[in-house]
């Protein structure tokens, strides 16, 4: 890393209009800390400055994120942890916390604080669970991507900024997600095998393939592959390649002029009757009604 230092910040603005979207961001930086130099920076606004002694509490959500240093990291949730490039803290409104970085070997730091209806429901339903707030996401080029293009884009200051960097912090979260999935799902072998099983899904969606024989073809118990594929994708293998299935059916009766009987064979259901059945559990519609306000809608 270059010398000297790199410090760039801003704090936004909520209008009403940010808020009905659900996802607002209300600070955006970097910075970089010298090995030996006081931290934090001065400057910060009340809410967002801290010292060491006191901690902090934030009223809305933070990710930040160490690209290059090391350093150490506490909260009222978690118990003081050692912090070390590659990682990202999320930080939670209301929450006590505190970080620094190594006097020996500074660190350089990446921010943004977001908040909004569709932020808190994510916390609510646990995909960020508050008592494990370290993560160690893998892809480190593309957070530094996404931070540099979402400082860029703050500095051309583009029409509807709030969105548009609502969007950056979005893909950050799913990234930080896909981490935390990865690692829950085991190595990489697990991810092959889930990565096979989609494969094998997609392209053979009228041979009758079911997730039990999917399962002995890749050479996994069944348990095993249930729960590897479960996390990767958030639904079980039989669920998944039903929804595969239906996709399949949508688009032959937008698309084509089959009967119902042969659609559903080619979408892989051995039944007219449960395709039907399934069909309009899912929809609301029969498949019958499906095409005719798909055509409806093209003639218009």
């Amino acid at each position: 890393m270059e010398s000297g230092h790199k410090s760039f910040s801003r704090y936004f603005p909520v209008s009403v209009r940010d808020r009905k979207w659900g996802w607002h961001v209300t600070t955006v930086g970097e910075m970089r800390s010298l090995p030996g130099e006081t931290y934090p920076e001065a400057g910060h606004p009340k809410g967002y400055n801290f010292v060491w002694s006191k901690g902090r509490v934030l009223d809305c959500h933070a990710l930040l994120y160490i690209s290059h240093g090391h350093g150490s990291f506490e909260s009222r949730q978690s118990a003081r942890q050692p912090i070390e490039a590659g990682q990202v803290i999320f930080l939670f409104p209301g929450v006590w916390h505190r970080y620094r970085p190594d006097a020996q070997s500074g660190w350089h730091e990446h921010w943004v604080g977001f908040d909004g209806d569709v932020a808190r429901r994510w916390v609510k339903n646990k995909f960020f669970p508050t008592h494990t707030p370290v993560f160690k996401p893998g892809q480190e080029e593309k957070w530094l991507l996404l931070f540099t293009e979402l400082i860029a884009v703050i500095k051309l200051n583009r029409p509807a900024l709030q969105q548009v960097m609502a969007g950056f912090t979005a893909q950050m979260l799913g990234l930080l997600y896909s981490g935390q999935q990865a690692g829950l799902a085991g190595d990489d072998q697990a991810l092959h095998v889930v990565q096979r099983a989609i494969a094998r899904m997609q392209t053979d969606l009228e041979s009758g393939l079911n997730a039990q024989a999917l399962a002995r073809e890749l050479n996994v118990s069944y348990s095993s592959f249930r729960h590897t594929f479960q996390q990767h994708t958030g639904s079980s293998p039989h669920q998944y390649l039903l929804e595969l299935r239906l996709v399949r059916a949508r688009n032959l009766l937008t698309q084509t002029t089959q009967s119902v009987k042969e659609i559903a064979q080619h979408a892989g259901f051995d039944d007219e009757h449960y395709f039907c059945r399934f069909f309009k559990m899912k929809t609301g519609l029969t498949p019958g009604q499906w095409r005719s306000r798909s055509l409806a809608r093209h003639t218009l």
